[in-house]
């Protein structure tokens, strides 16, 4: 009796144990037979990041991410359903399966990933929270502001940190919350607020939205919170998420080892082992991640390397203006690293 107690025991475990299998991968078939990555988005004007134009075609950084996670997965770097989502419904819209992966300016905290059902892969953004402020003010930097109001929105951790600033550095500073970045930017433009605070992304594209011309703005010299932004999905799917963390890591990849979107082609005769199990012309490291060994070429030829992707959303050659700072390769200085592929 005891002996077919724990046989009953271990049958149950072992079903368990296949039911858990057997959901591994659910998520790529869904995007295969939908035809469509359904990626998550903040909004719908953010120049540089996420931005529906007027042709009616979305671009940006956090865009590109999208695409790359497409030309991986389904073979088509336009196969996306880019779904607005806000700060206060991404998480539920992720849990609830109402988008696949969520890529916006979404910081990784340990909140947001024990215990939530929400995974983080590795941060494809370093930012930090800056401050906005009127070119023509006295004041340039926090310290030398007497009281000011200070727009940020709601239900983020930039207003977490701003009240922690306030109680423990600068008490003078009077949080001004708001809803949307709509809003926000537009209460900043009115002069409701003294100072904007923000991821320093967000302020770059804040300049660039506004009717008066962004040399009215300055950014001060504080940063004051780490902010890594990184994609997210669900906890439930190892091989989706595996997909995702690799379609971004191909692209630091492929700018340590001199790959672009105009020269890849050319490495076909390379005879780097790392180069050539990296766009799978040797070693079937795609068939581990459920995909053709084509998949990394695909990104790369679709959104190029991650410089390219950084240069043209967010360089210096753009409305954006942004220097590469930490967001620079290791070996330049910066905190972009790749694991080796093998």
């Amino acid at each position: 009796m005891k002996r077919c107690f724990q046989t009953m025991i271990i049958c149950v475990i072992l079903v368990c144990f296949g039911a858990t299998n057997l959901q591994a991968g659910n998520i790529l078939d869904n995007v295969r037979q939908s035809g469509e990555v359904r990626c998550g988005v903040v909004d719908a004007n953010l120049p540089g990041l996420s931005i529906l134009d007027s042709t009616g075609k979305w671009t940006g950084f956090w865009v590109d991410m999208c695409r790359a996670i497409a030309a991986a997965s389904v073979g088509d770097p336009e196969a996306v359903r880019y779904v607005p989502v806000t700060e206060s419904t991404r998480a539920a819209a992720l849990r609830g399966n109402a988008i696949d992966v969520m890529s916006a300016n979404t910081t990784w905290i340990l909140s947001r990933e024990a215990g939530t059902g929400i995974r983080f892969a590795e941060p494809v953004l370093y930012d930090g929270q800056g401050f906005l402020g009127r070119a023509d003010a006295k004041d340039k930097n926090l310290k030398s502001f007497g009281p000011a109001r200070v727009c940020v929105r709601d239900g983020t951790t930039t207003l977490k940190n701003l009240q922690e600033l306030a109680k423990n550095e600068y008490p003078d500073l009077i949080p001004v919350p708001f809803q949307s970045a709509k809003t926000l930017m537009e209460g900043f433009f009115l002069q409701k607020c003294d100072l904007l605070t923000a991821d320093k992304t967000i302020l770059a594209t804040t300049r660039m939205v506004g009717d008066v011309a962004k040399e009215h703005f300055v950014l001060l010299p504080e940063t004051v919170s780490k902010e890594p932004l990184a994609l997210s999905v669900r906890d439930d799917d190892p091989q989706w998420f595996s997909i995702v963390r690799w379609s971004t890591l191909v692209m630091i990849k492929a700018e340590e080892k001199g790959i672009t979107s105009a020269n890849v082609d050319s490495f076909a005769n390379s005879t780097d082992p790392e180069i050539r199990l990296l766009l799978g012309f040797e070693g079937g490291l795609g068939d581990a991640l459920g995909l053709d060994n084509a998949w990394a070429m695909r990104i790369i030829h679709a959104v190029g390397n991650y410089g390219e992707v950084f240069d043209r959303n967010l360089g210096p050659n753009t409305p954006m203006g942004m220097e590469r700072g930490e967001n620079q390769l290791w070996s330049k200085g910066g905190l972009m690293y790749s694991p080796p592929v093998r």
